[in-house]
């Protein structure tokens, strides 16, 4: 069977869309919007931002902290 032979058309899914409506257009705007809510709650740049500005401001009784993240000794007194 060649390809010209093959329907391009598809009564039955045209039907069920009369019927049903279209159910993977609405599938794919829900999926979209799904998406769109977990990008918008997942967004973790803001505490990560937060999170780098806490430990600029930290203390340590030990000293300060080196670029590396260990303590360096204070010189001595």
């Amino acid at each position: 069977m060649s390809t010209s032979a093959i329907s391009t058309g598809t009564p039955i899914y045209d039907l069920l869309v009369q019927e049903r409506g279209d159910v993977r257009a609405e599938a794919r705007t829900a999926a979209q919007e799904t998406q769109d809510t977990a990008r918008r709650v997942l967004d973790w740049s803001s505490l990560r931002f937060a999170a780098a500005q806490r430990e600029e401001r930290a203390f340590s009784a030990f000293g300060r902290f080196g670029d590396e993240g260990r303590v360096r000794a204070l010189p001595p007194a």
